[in-house]
Order: structure tokens, then C-alpha cells, then sequence
């Protein structure tokens, strides 16, 4: 039997010999450069369908697995950049959006590629349509994650069943659903990013417990980081800065665990093989 607490100490060792941690920092520089970008086109995409209510329920989705804190010093801003941004998809603006989106897409796909030794062969047209692809497709979740919590209440309104109301109101719509939704699409993503986003070729049982190691690792960041902060004064080594600062490190936190699950991915193959050949 492979053990996984020497494949995990094998993950970790190689995330440092592969600068994991300037690569986790790349990708969320790239991540913050790209959130704002990604906020105009989703509202771009909301009113084509919902208008403006559509979009910042969307936003609210954005930042429902988040800490607290990290949700608190972006949030006012999206929404000004949201306040600022004229709704049309089809519009220079909205393209233009979607490029700039892509490069935290594409600053993942690096990091991805080093974890797993590969060498990225397709063209770089057909890598940034396939980023685009990605954004436009986690817009589009978030948009009908959306429009099912707007929706719901109407539908709930408008009934005489007292149970279709209280399904509504405290079962499909509750806050525990929509937060368990959003670790269910979260999850999905990763295996995407793991299995399409990543060159080479790779199954679902090949990803999953590199998947399932970044999520609840990932949990457990956003548990303990959120009460880390609440008792942790950054302002006298940031200042003003010290709630953007807070976010970007969460976000680099968030990297590093992805790069990790892919680490632990390979280290896996790895050791199989070895078990193979033994």
C-alpha cells in the first residue's frame, strides 16, 4: 500500500523545489489583476439577461466562500467598478474584459504545467480561447446560481403551498445550499483545471485526490485565516493597504493548495509506479 503521508511529504517537498510558492504568488497577483476585469464582463453577461439585480447577486455569490474579511475589503469595490460599467456583452468593453480575465487562467495553467512536468505544446491561440471558455463558463454558473436565488423568492411569493414556500425560502435557496453549491461548482472547476487546463493527458481517478486534498485544505485556510484576522493587526505593516494585502495573501494561500493537489497528484503517479515496478 502506497502511504499517503509520505507521498503528501513528497508533494510538499517538490512544491518548494518547483517554487510553488512564487508560482502561488504569480497566480494571485494575476488572480486580483483579473478579479476586476472578470466583474465587468460578468455584469456585461448579466444584462443581457437580468440587468443590473441579475449582477450583484452574482457579485454576492463571488464572495460567499471567502473569509469574511477578504469579502469585506473587495466587495465595496467590485461593486463600484459593477456601478461604473456600462451592461452590453456585445461591446468592445465586455471583449476587452474577457481578454484581461484570462490571464489568471493562464498564470494557473503554468503553475499546473511545472507540478506535472509537462511541457505546454498547443498553440497559444487555442490556450487563450480555451481560457476565455473557462471565464465565460464561471460566469455563466454564477449567473444561474443567481437568477435561481432571484427567481425563488418570486416563486415562493406566488405560491399557495405553504410547503413549496418553505422548500424555497429555507431548502434550495437556504444560505447552507447556495454555500454547498458553490463547493460543488468550486469542485468541478478544479478537476476541470486539472484534467483540460493542465497539457497532457489525465483521467478523473488520476485528479481526484489531488481535488479533494485542495478542498479541504482549502476549507480549512479559509476557517482558520478568517479567525487569524480577526485577532491579527496587519495595519501597522500595511496601513492603508492592509485589507487588499489581506486579500492578495488569501488568494496566494488558495494558489499554493491548488499547485499542492496537483503535487500530490504527480508524487501519487509516482509512487505507484515505483509500486508497479517493485
Amino acid at each position: 500500500m502506497i502511504g499517503r503521508l509520505a507521498v503528501l511529504r513528497r508533494a510538499l517537498w517538490t512544491l518548494f523545489e518547483d517554487s510553488g510558492f512564487s508560482m502561488a504568488g504569480a497566480v494571485a497577483f494575476s488572480f486580483t489583476l483579473s478579479l476586476f476585469p472578470f466583474c465587468i464582463f460578468l455584469g456585461a453577461l448579466a444584462g443581457t439577461i437580468g440587468g443590473r439585480d441579475l449582477a450583484a447577486y452574482a457579485i454576492s455569490q463571488l464572495f460567499t466562500a471567502v473569509p469574511d474579511p477578504v469579502a469585506v475589503a473587495l466587495a465595496p469595490e467590485v461593486e463600484r467598478v459593477m456601478g461604473q460599467s456600462q451592461f452590453g456583452l456585445l461591446t468592445l468593453g465586455a471583449a476587452i474584459s474577457l481578454f484581461f480575465a484570462t490571464s489568471a487562467i493562464e498564470s494557473l495553467r503554468a503553475a499546473l504545467n511545472v507540478a506535472y512536468r509537462t511541457k505546454e505544446g498547443r498553440s497559444f491561440i487555442w490556450c487563450l480561447a480555451q481560457s476565455a471558455l473557462f471565464v465565460f463558463g464561471t460566469a455563466a454558473g454564477m449567473l444561474v446560481m443567481s437568477w435561481g436565488v432571484i427567481v425563488g423568492p418570486a416563486l415562493a411569493a406566488t405560491s399557495d403551498s405553504a410547503a413549496v414556500a418553505w422548500l424555497i425560502n429555507h431548502g434550495l435557496f437556504s444560505f447552507s445550499t447556495r454555500y454547498a453549491i458553490v463547493l460543488a461548482v468550486t469542485t468541478a472547476q478544479l478537476f476541470a483545471y486539472h484534467i483540460w487546463l493542465a497539457a497532457g493527458r489525465r483521467r478523473i481517478r488520476d485528479v481526484w485526490p489531488g481535488v479533494f486534498l485542495s478542498v479541504a485544505l482549502w476549507l480549512l485556510a479559509a476557517s482558520v485565516y478568517s479567525r487569524w484576522l480577526t485577532f491579527s493587526d496587519y495595519t501597522r505593516f500595511y496601513a492603508g493597504l492592509t485589507q487588499l494585502l489581506s486579500a492578495l495573501i488569501f488568494f496566494q494561500v488558495t494558489a499554493m493548495i491548488v499547485i499542492l493537489g496537483a503535487e500530490f497528484n504527480r508524487a501519487l503517479s509516482v509512487a505507484r509506479q515505483a509500486e508497479n515496478q517493485a
